[in-house]
């Protein structure tokens, strides 16, 4: 494990943030082009680096350990909503912020930052496992996530909004790796290339969307301050004390422990320029846990070593 490469990935990620912000303030883009790119990321490279990652999985992967991964993070979805509101109970949020904030503990940042990170801890390789609790991730995202950030709460979940890019390339994805099939080289191709552009955007979006709010009330959000701790340290250690009596396997048990481990989920502040939720909220408590990531996550990664 590199710690530095840890870092620096992360440091990378925060300079993209950077080009977002300059460039909403410096009018290089208009007030509308966060939003319109949060669509794009959602609708279109999201979707596509699902695809992409799923189409390229190796073969010679241990059938046990991928049940293993679904099996767990199933149950990591079906759990987290009931502790995401004991969370924000016991930090006396706001009842119109509970839902912001369930959300941004349910959800955290798998794909546009857990991707990249994972890698530069265990290798390529675990990006697959990474994946398959990206599926997971995806599919109660596009549900019970747009009930929670959508004023209309389940009437949001009529069959159009329930058949998304997001939910339709999960199952996809899904069914791509339950028979095994293969795309043609061009076309994974094309979809990795335009899957890769996830990453960059969403941090450009994040930066647009900070623009927006001084940065002074990013740090004068008190009420973050002991959530970062509860979300990237305690329940990271918790999760790490029951599995690793349930996960025989260390390598395995590192990438769960670790996505755990993510700060917010950049689909946070995607999905409230989408459903005009608090995106101010979101876009803090993206950056804050971000921010605090650049030491949390070296530390539990030190913790698996």
């Amino acid at each position: 494990m590199d710690i530095k490469l840890v870092i620096s990935q992360m440091v990378e990620l925060f300079l993209i943030l950077a080009l977002g912000y300059i460039a909403a303030k410096k009018k290089v883009v208009g007030p509308k082009f966060g939003t319109q790119l949060s669509n794009f990321i959602l609708s279109i490279t999201l979707p596509c680096m699902m695809l992409a990652s799923v189409a390229t999985m190796p073969e010679d992967t241990d059938n046990n350990n991928v049940l293993m991964m679904f099996v767990i993070a199933i149950l990591f979805y079906v759990v987290m909503p009931f502790i995401a509101y004991f969370i924000a109970r016991i930090l006396l949020v706001k009842k119109e912020d509970r839902h912001m904030y369930m959300y941004m503990t349910i959800w955290s940042n798998v794909g546009f930052m857990g991707f990249p990170v994972i890698a530069s801890i265990f290798g390529e390789g675990a990006i697959f496992y990474a994946t398959i609790f990206n599926l997971i991730f995806n599919v109660s995202n596009f549900t019970l996530g747009i009930m929670l950030m959508s004023k209309e709460g389940r009437k949001a979940l009529d069959f159009k909004k329930f058949l998304s890019p997001g939910i339709v390339s999960s199952i996809a994805a899904v069914i791509m790796f339950s028979i095994h099939l293969k795309l043609p080289a061009l076309l994974n191709d094309t979809l990795k290339t335009v899957g890769d552009t996830t990453t960059p955007l969403a941090m450009v979006v994040i930066g647009i969307a900070l623009s927006g709010i001084t940065v002074r009330s990013v740090f004068t959000e008190f009420r973050l301050y002991p959530y970062v701790i509860i979300k990237q340290i305690l329940l990271p250690l918790m999760a790490w004390a029951i599995l690793k009596n349930v996960i025989v396997n260390p390598y395995l048990l590192g990438i769960v422990i670790v996505i755990i481990a993510m700060p917010v989920a950049t689909s946070s502040v995607l999905f409230a320029n989408r459903y005009e939720n608090n995106v101010a909220l979101a876009t803090k408590g993206v950056f804050l846990t971000t921010l605090a990531s650049v030491v949390t996550i070296p530390m539990i990664s030190f913790l698996l070593m």
